[in-house]
């Protein structure tokens, strides 16, 4: 393994490097983060935060790498250092180790054949867990407990309004691998799910025990918590509103592990300020969220911030899960959870 320090000259020598070399281009916070051991035999690593798209075609030009491993820092692939159709480039695998891959690759690039992948679903279970922590939180009313500790017992037990999870309605926007892991934590609970996701058979919901709504309207109706992880289009931008939140129970809980642009967060104050709903979320259309932000004014909300994804003791195994798609692509064998142009799409 041989670190390229920032000083060192980025002239394009196209035979520096032999076929197949890689190159791990990533902050070394983020490299200790998810590969915290040593790197393959033969692999590049070069510190990626800070770099100029102009330095880093030239470090592209410069090692030829055939797999780039990327994460959070890494600046955008021009389409000219890849192996697509026209181009004579050197990147033909792109193994990004976080989640998000948009600041990195095109749509375009990924449908002329660039191989890209990322965590994926291996996080799912995290986020679900993180979902329920949002739930408990709400329902427990968290945020409240401190000033009510100062209360003689008899006042915060009557004041704090704490409902259980068991025998719940829970409603789930969204049936990806998140919503599944989620269905699947919360049997113990006895509760009731629904769940819709445009486009989804109805047949594959009940074979996980939840019973499908025909529409987001449907689904809100009366539910005690309200849980989002969709992914984020046109169609669900802003598709809870106003019209959808009005369905909800009184006092019902919010939850989004998903996006937080899928929410109209006019709509959601207002909810929580005029109809006493109990926000938990853990993404917001602006983030870092801004001081001013009227999510702080609200008493009972749980907000955290953008962390449902991996914990710190986690981001070794999606390390680990890159490295095991380097060897199958080195292998000749193809990497599990190649994004398409329609999985780039529901992205963000």
């Amino acid at each position: 393994m041989t670190p390229l320090t920032q000083s060192e000259p980025l002239v394009a020598t196209p035979s520096a490097a032999p076929e197949g070399r890689i190159l791990f281009a990533l902050a070394s916070d983020e490299r200790n983060l998810f590969f915290p051991g040593e790197l393959p035999d033969g692999a590049i690593w070069q510190d990626a935060r800070g770099l100029g798209q102009a330095s880093w075609n030239r470090l592209l030009a410069t090692h030829r790498p055939r797999v780039l491993v990327t994460g959070w820092t890494t600046p955008l692939l021009d389409s000219a250092l890849t192996t697509l159709a026209g181009q004579n480039g050197p990147v033909d695998y792109v193994c990004h180790a976080s989640g998000s891959i948009r600041h990195v690759v095109t749509r375009e690039q990924i449908a002329a054949g660039l191989k890209v992948t990322n965590w994926g679903t291996l996080v799912a279970p995290v986020v679900a867990e993180h979902a329920l922590l949002l739930i408990m939180a709400s329902l427990r009313q968290l945020p409240a407990w401190r000033d009510h500790m100062l209360l003689p017992p008899t006042a915060w037990r009557a004041q704090l309004l704490t409902r259980t999870l068991h025998g719940a309605r829970v409603s789930i926007h969204g049936f990806g691998a998140i919503a599944r892991e989620l269905i699947r934590l919360l049997q113990p609970f006895n509760v009731t799910v629904t769940v819709y996701s445009a486009g989804v058979p109805e047949a594959l919901i009940r074979e996980h025990g939840a019973t499908p709504a025909a529409s987001l309207h449907e689904l809100a109706r009366h539910a005690d918590i309200f849980v989002t992880c969709e992914a984020l289009t046109d169609l669900s931008r802003k598709s809870i509103n106003a019209s959808v939140l009005a369905e909800l129970a009184e006092g019902a809980v919010f939850v989004n592990v998903g996006r937080g642009a899928v929410a109209d967060e006019t709509d959601l104050i207002e909810a929580a300020q005029t109809r006493g709903l109990r926000i938990g979320s853990d993404v917001f259309q602006n983030e870092p969220l801004p001081p001013d932000s009227p999510f702080f004014s609200l008493p009972s909300a749980v907000l955290s911030p953008h962390i449902a994804g991996p914990t710190l003791d986690y981001f070794a195994a999606c390390g680990r899960h890159s490295l095991q798609n380097i060897a199958r692509y080195l292998a000749g064998e193809k990497p599990v959870g190649l994004i398409t142009p329609e999985i780039f799409d529901r992205s963000t």
